[in-house]
């Protein structure tokens, strides 16, 4: 197999199987020969969504079809496709295409086509192999990797779904080249988060090479996705189902995921929705006496340097967003787990948060 210049073993305690994500730029046309190292079928169910097949469809297939039978199902781009419609229209076509459990699924896009993919992966003849190409930096970053899946519910994002780790994550930076300005920040958001809660050199290195990470190059692209998949498969490795410290991950999550649902899914990217998550709950752990004013004021610039999402609109109420948070996957005992930082690189699962102080936080970002 060709050698990749980045590669993060993912080990699941509880799982004697261990995948590779694999990370470097320009290694697409390598994709067959990688391949054939993780499977031996013949036939692959390439998922992708409209946008990604026309920019990269086309050339994935040609790279493929000389080694696999490919059955493309191409969804339609945005927070749309992660529903029960469109999985049920991926079982009917891999009934129909007569694929098997020894045959493969090859999600090709960004979160909502890896989500789903996988989705369908653990679910069709209970669980056939997985491997994610994601096209995103949200996607390279966080969705891929971790084996969590699932569909959206009118209630709650990501409520229906399955761990289900896949076979390998195959990560090529040249993607980010077509990847507009708006979901290149949207996935800085998750690393900036990963910084925050496990990782001060990593939360300094991006102060400090805002102009590298803009302008594409590479090498900051490569330190910085490889960063980020380490941190979060060690925590994965850990605790695969979120029963203890991988909710550690969901720093800024218990905010964001609200104003998802609040907006209505696909008026905020994710990572806009979590950067202003971020605000708000480093505010909270400010307030609750845990993270130094100074930090919180490093916070603020990097998210200010970065561009992203940090103002709440007016039209959305704290009333909203707080009973929107009873909705998610996070409230257990019929509590809100909050995760707080205690530093910049070091994050801890809180105690109940006061609702005035909450209310305090929030009403401060209109």
């Amino acid at each position: 197999m060709a050698d990749f210049k980045k590669e993060v073993t993912v080990n699941i305690a509880e799982d004697p199987l261990s995948y590779s994500i694999l990370i470097d730029n320009g290694t697409l046309d390598q994709l067959a020969e990688v391949l054939q190292d993780y499977y031996r079928g013949e036939k692959i169910f390439l998922v992708t969504d409209e946008n990604v097949d026309r920019l990269y469809g086309k050339e994935v297939m040609n790279i493929l079809q000389h080694n696999y039978q490919i059955i493309p199902y191409v969804l339609p781009s945005g927070e749309q496709a992660k529903s029960y419609k469109f999985l049920q229209k991926g079982y009917d076509r891999l009934i129909e295409e007569s694929f098997h459990r020894d045959h493969l699924v090859l999600a090709l896009g960004g979160g909502v086509v890896g989500d789903l993919a996988g989705f369908l992966a653990a679910t069709y003849m209970r669980g056939i192999s997985l491997v994610q190409i994601p096209t995103t930096l949200l996607a390279q970053v966080d969705s891929s990797v971790g084996g969590k899946t699932a569909i959206n519910h009118p209630r709650g994002k990501n409520l229906i779904g399955a761990f289900y780790q896949p076979d390998l994550v195959f990560i090529d930076v040249d993607f980010l080249e077509t990847l507009p300005l708006r979901e290149l920040k949207t996935g800085l958001a998750e690393v900036i988060k990963h910084g925050l809660i496990a990782d001060r050199n990593l939360f300094n290195y991006l102060e400090n090479s805002r102009e590298k990470i803009y302008n594409l190059n590479p090498g900051a692209l490569i330190k910085i996705i490889y960063r980020s998949c380490q941190i979060k498969a060690g925590v994965v490795a850990r605790d695969q189902k979120e029963q203890g410290e991988r909710a550690l991950l969901n720093f800024g999550h218990t905010m964001g995921h609200a104003l998802e649902a609040v907006a209505g899914y696909g008026s905020y990217t994710h990572g806009e929705a979590v950067a202003v998550g971020l605000k708000v709950e480093s505010r909270l752990s400010e307030l609750e006496g845990h993270l130094s004013s100074a930090e919180l004021e490093s916070i603020e610039r990097i998210l200010t340097d970065y561009e992203l999402q940090q103002q709440l609109p007016e039209e959305i109420t704290a009333d909203e967003l707080y009973e929107s948070m009873w909705h998610d996957k996070k409230v257990e005992r019929n509590k809100i787990n909050w995760i707080l930082l205690a530093e910049i690189g070091e994050a801890f699962r809180a105690g109940e948060i006061a609702r005035s102080k909450i209310y305090s936080v929030l009403e401060g970002l209109k």
